[in-house]
């Protein structure tokens, strides 16, 4: 029989342990395996609960950074934790490490995370879990502890992956913002300076960006020559650090004399900041 448990039958075949002969070992066993085959751990209710905590990172976490989850199941008077599970679901992540305060027996594989209290670890039971995310978008992670003598306990949060958004400023002369329209003559080669709160690398245009597409050119709009000017061979990207300005430089076409243009800077944040052009 399968079920969204699978993961967690190879991890209750393992070899035995003094605990494991004890009646309270025993116990564990039996009930692990008999939550394994009903699934009615990842078939709870996620909702916050006393009997189990889990606490993420602060959102968002950027993509292929490793984050962690701890989930705490406090102190019960005269009572013990059977078996804890964590399940992810959402954005594609995967568990990559586990640790406990005790000596409980953790396993974490792909998506699931399951820990066996074969050694009796005293309350309060900590469990770190460390998790990858490979894609942007939202990962929950759903927490169900089973408890001797009372209820399954359970507690669910969710984490935003994306990477946080740039504090953009610009553009900086001698581009000005829209609604102007910047003028200047075609085949020349512009600095378009702009800061996003300091260094942050030179990888931070989105794939396909910079990109430039023609528009219609507007009667009446507000126009502003471009001031400043460079020569340059092609298009390129810099930092100064004494300005804490990015300058890129793009080199405009001749064949564009007579034709207005927007250029846009897709940045790896996923926001876009665009500029307006005029050539003669």
């Amino acid at each position: 029989m399968t079920n969204s448990l699978g993961a967690a039958h190879s991890a209750l075949t393992v070899p035995a342990s003094p605990a494991a002969t004890t009646r309270r070992g025993l116990m564990v066993l039996a009930s692990a395996a008999a939550l394994a085959v009903s699934g009615s751990l990842v078939a709870a209710p996620a909702h916050a609960d006393a009997l189990v905590q889990i606490a993420g990172p602060a959102s968002p976490v950027p993509t292929g950074t490793p984050y962690t989850y701890t989930v705490t199941v406090p102190s019960f008077p005269d009572d013990f934790l059977l078996a804890l599970v964590v399940d992810l679901s959402g954005a594609a992540a995967t568990f990559t490490g586990v640790s406990n305060n005790g000596t409980m027996d953790c396993t974490a594989s792909g998506t699931h995370a399951l820990c066996l209290n074969y050694n009796n670890t005293p309350f309060p039971a900590v469990v770190t879990l460390t998790v990858l995310p490979t894609a942007t978008g939202t990962v929950t992670a759903n927490a169900v502890a089973e408890i001797n003598a009372s209820p399954d306990g359970t507690d669910s949060t969710t984490t935003t992956i994306g990477n946080p958004a740039f504090p953009f400023t610009g553009f900086f002369a001698p581009v000005d913002n829209p609604p102007t329209v910047n003028t200047m003559k075609a085949g020349a080669a512009v600095p378009v300076k702009f800061g996003l709160g300091g260094d942050q690398g030179l990888n931070i245009f989105a794939s396909g960006s910079p990109a430039s597409q023609q528009v219609d050119c507007q009667s009446g709009a507000t126009t502003s020559p471009v001031e400043e000017t460079v020569t340059a061979g092609g298009n390129s990207l810099s930092y100064d650090s004494a300005t804490s300005r990015y300058n890129y430089v793009w080199k405009t076409d001749k064949a564009w004399a007579g034709t207005c243009r927007t250029l846009d800077l897709n940045l790896t944040d996923g926001t876009d900041h665009t500029a307006h052009f005029a050539f003669d």
